[in-house]
């Protein structure tokens, strides 16, 4: 038995072009100028079960809800789910949760990226039953840092994770699908789960400037980063590394930053939290004109969004992995642009 409920009617997003736009870049940019986004629903499920890892099933089947992307669950084969499902069914004794119960993650949900601008907003959209529903969570969130203090400006007071080994039988479980399809954005939304964030983490001020560096990241680095950093100090940028900082400073280091740059990646993510009005420019691949994400990010916070297209040291590499080569003269111009422009 589901039943389902309207959360968010259907809209439309328009983006504005960067404001650097270089004559022959427009192709990275002209397909997510504007884009249909699908109404939110609320699903109201009974007896679903729920493994550790984050999938949903029900009577031998797996749901597509556990996945950010329906189509994904094609991607299982189907000695892939017969195994899931032995393991879940004959394998465990699932643990009952009576209480009325909500799902707000998907497979891709552990990225830091996915969790703030997919996961957060699918919580925004039924905050106001926080107070009567079990937020049940996937296990491999409790060792997130950035997850709890994320969840609590929003007053979701009782969570419970599914721990390792474990599966949950929900009597009744309600999942609200995403506000918008991910990698794009209903702006009210995610400006509002911005303001929530901010009013609880940020900082005072307004003026900062802001280096997230991908030096200790395991892929899609900048391989002449000592050169980049050194330009970036020449224009008085700060540089900083994310993954050494609580969750609280990332939140107040980006609101009070007026101009941030990052190469494409889970650090430039923390735009979110910048004021309506300030810059942001993402160094990116080259050729890829599918990883657009910061881009229409930026145009649903209301940033000043400019880009610098970079070639990868490794032509083979897929612009997902690549590592870029970021042009120093180039950089230097558009930083010149950059800050002139408030």
């Amino acid at each position: 038995m589901r039943s389902s409920t309207t959360l968010l009617a259907a809209s439309v997003s328009t983006r504005r072009l960067p404001v650097n736009l270089e004559a022959g870049d427009r192709w990275l940019f002209e397909h997510e100028l504007q884009r249909a986004l699908p109404a939110s629903r609320l699903i109201d499920m009974r007896e679903v079960r729920v493994g550790a890892g984050g999938v949903l099933f029900k009577a031998g089947r797996i749901l597509p809800e556990s996945f950010a992307f329906p189509h994904l669950l094609g991607e299982w084969t189907r000695l892939r789910r017969l195994r899931f499902l032995a393991g879940h069914y004959l394998l465990k004794t699932p643990r009952r949760i009576e209480r009325d119960a909500l799902w707000i993650a998907d497979t891709w949900s552990a990225g830091y990226f996915h969790w703030l601008a997919d996961t957060l907003p699918r919580l925004f959209l039924v905050r106001d039953h926080l107070k009567d529903w079990t937020l049940l969570l996937p296990d491999y969130a409790r060792d997130l840092t950035f997850v709890e203090p994320s969840l609590a400006p929003f007053g979701a007071g009782r969570v419970e994770y599914a721990a390792r080994g474990e599966v949950l039988a929900c009597r009744r479980l309600f999942v609200p699908t995403h506000a918008a399809p991910s990698g794009h954005f209903n702006d009210a939304v995610i400006l509002s789960v911005r303001d929530l964030l901010v009013t609880a983490y940020g900082g005072d001020g307004d003026g900062d400037r802001l280096y997230i560096s991908r030096s200790l990241a395991r892929r899609r680095k900048v391989s002449n980063e000592t050169a980049v950093v050194e330009a970036m100090r020449r224009f008085g940028f700060r540089i900083f590394h994310p993954e050494s900082c609580p969750f609280e400073e990332q939140v107040r280091a980006a609101s009070v930053a007026r101009h941030l740059v990052s190469s494409h990646g889970a650090g430039l993510t923390n735009m979110l939290f910048m004021h309506p009005g300030s810059h942001v420019l993402e160094l990116r691949h080259e050729g890829d004109r599918l990883s657009n994400c910061y881009f229409t990010m930026a145009s649903a916070l209301g940033l000043n969004y400019a880009y610098q297209t970079c070639a990868s040291i490794d032509p083979g590499e897929p612009p997902h992995t690549a590592d870029l080569r970021v042009d120093i003269p180039r950089l230097e111009r558009n930083l010149e642009r950059l800050l002139a422009g408030g």
